[in-house]
């Protein structure tokens, strides 16, 4: 596998792609059903054993407003739970 950027150019071959790691797809679907991801505009796959430069050597998501918004309210209802 090459890397590969997700953009609404390529969304089929990205998915193609997507489908050879179940798990990987798997994961991005449970996001996605959390409502904490809206797509995955913007992700990359590329081997585990590929060299990253310097400057992507964290992760940086792309998210809607709607979905930061989400992501604050869930982080505020858990805030506002009772401490264990």
């Amino acid at each position: 596998m090459t890397e590969l950027f997700c953009h609404e150019g390529n969304v089929g071959e990205f998915n193609a792609a997507l489908r050879e790691h179940p798990d990987l797809r798997a994961f991005a679907a449970a996001l996605h059903q959390a409502g904490m991801i809206d797509g995955l505009r913007g992700a990359r796959l590329r081997p585990a054993d590929a060299p990253r430069p310097e400057n992507l050597r964290g992760v940086t998501p792309v998210l809607s407003d709607a979905a930061e918004s989400r992501l604050a309210d869930l982080w505020w209802q858990r805030e506002q739970e009772p401490k264990a």
